[in-house]
């Protein structure tokens, strides 16, 4: 009973605590602005092979974690980019989320439609994916992302 009624007593003070650690908040327009944009650039560098955009934007400790579970970091995601037998076609992502915590967390979700050529063989997946940047040195870089499949599209 005394526990319960310390812990009834603390609800109050809730709203004020989660707000002083950064619970999410609109985004800042400009804040918000910036991020997008270096989601659409890092899309188009996956696809035309830009490693050194993507370097520039991925914190050195950066993290992906795949669909299959797999963990890797920055430099297996540049090879994997710059990998001669694989093709990505050019794709957008939708449906794009922007969540602010503090002045210098942004997550980012939403899915995206990823066809191209793998060994010479097509492939279409559609991936949900989470992406945080963090403010770093002045400048905003990834240091996480996820991506989960999609079941198909269902057709009407």
């Amino acid at each position: 009973m005394r526990t319960t009624l310390l812990l009834l007593s603390s609800l109050p003070a809730l709203p004020a605590t989660f707000a002083q650690r950064g619970a999410p908040r609109p985004p800042d327009p400009k804040v918000a602005q910036q991020v997008l944009q270096l989601e659409r650039r890092w899309n188009e560098a996956i696809v035309s092979r830009d490693t050194a955009f993507i370097s520039g934007l991925l914190a050195p400790d950066f993290l992906y974690t795949a669909s299959d579970g797999s963990v890797n970091d920055k430099k297996t995601m540049l090879l994997a980019v710059s990998n001669p037998n694989s093709v990505v076609n050019p794709f957008q992502s939708q449906d794009v989320r922007v969540r602010q915590y503090g002045k210098n967390t942004v997550l980012l979700t939403g899915w995206f439609l990823q066809t191209g050529t793998w060994l010479g063989q097509p492939f279409a997946l559609r991936l949900r994916f989470t992406d945080v940047f963090v403010k770093l040195n002045g400048r905003w870089q990834a240091v996480s992302a996820q991506a989960a499949v999609l079941p198909a599209a269902r057709k009407s």
